[in-house]
């Protein structure tokens, strides 16, 4: 059995020297660079200002600036339409269209409608795994893979700092996963990793630390008596 055991142990060990391949830097910049130049899509909670300019006999309407904030289900109410405006999912743009075309009608001429988005709903990316204080991260444009790991309390001792992964959901709808070498961007061979909003970093254990688990689980715990120490990948 100890023969057994310490077989596993150098598998995991091997395992663990072995480093993630490198991901595409150049398509990682691109996407990120696309997305911040898109134009942005609303969703609960953002705050916006909607201008309304509308012809009434004698001029522009006033007052016609309101701000409304995004409702849990997605919508905005505005002065004079019957009813709320399902937003959520759209682009500022198409929010602007959809307004046009609700108050056309209403009043004399087409309305000048301008909409800009006041504050954001806050966003996040989710760092979990081995660190120290995983959990949601605040986005900033711009916020990498090593921001969002110190952000978090840093890594544990038991990460496998050569295969940290990155799952996101593109836009398609398709879930995609990066594997990045910590080892590598931290001694400046590797770019670090520019992140998304809502991406969730996961920082897997190191295989040491696996063995250690291993041997705690199908090993230590099934003797009649204690062999003393903690296992390997639970030691805080």
């Amino acid at each position: 059995m100890l023969r057994a055991v310490a077989s596993a142990c150098l598998v995991f060990v091997i395992g663990a020297c072995s480093s993630a391949p490198p991901f595409d830097a150049k398509a990682v910049a691109l996407e990120w660079a696309a997305f911040m130049q898109r134009d942005y899509v609303l969703r609960a909670g953002d705050r916006l200002s909607v201008r309304v300019d509308q012809l009434r006999g004698e001029g522009v309407a006033a007052d016609s600036v309101q701000e409304v904030r995004v409702s849990p289900t997605g919508s905005i109410d505005l002065r004079d339409l019957p009813g709320p405006l399902h937003v959520g999912g759209r682009s500022v743009g198409a929010t602007r269209t959809e307004i046009v075309e609700a108050y056309k009608g209403l009043f004399i001429g087409e309305p000048r409608v301008s909409v800009s988005l006041l504050e954001a709903a806050a966003q996040s990316v989710y760092v979990c795994g081995e660190v120290f204080r995983p959990g949601p991260v605040p986005y900033q444009p711009g916020l990498t893979m090593t921001q969002a790991v110190a952000s978090a309390g840093s890594f544990n001792y038991t990460v496998k700092h050569s295969d940290v992964r990155v799952l996101r959901l593109g836009m398609d709808g398709a879930n995609r996963t990066f594997r990045i070498n910590m080892d590598a961007v931290l001694l400046d061979q590797s770019p670090d990793f520019l992140l998304l909003p809502g991406d969730v970093v996961y920082c897997q254990t190191s295989g040491i630390a696996d063995a250690g688990n291993w041997v705690d689980l199908w090993f230590r715990r099934l003797l009649p008596f204690s062999i003393g120490g903690p296992a390997l990948g639970t030691i805080q």
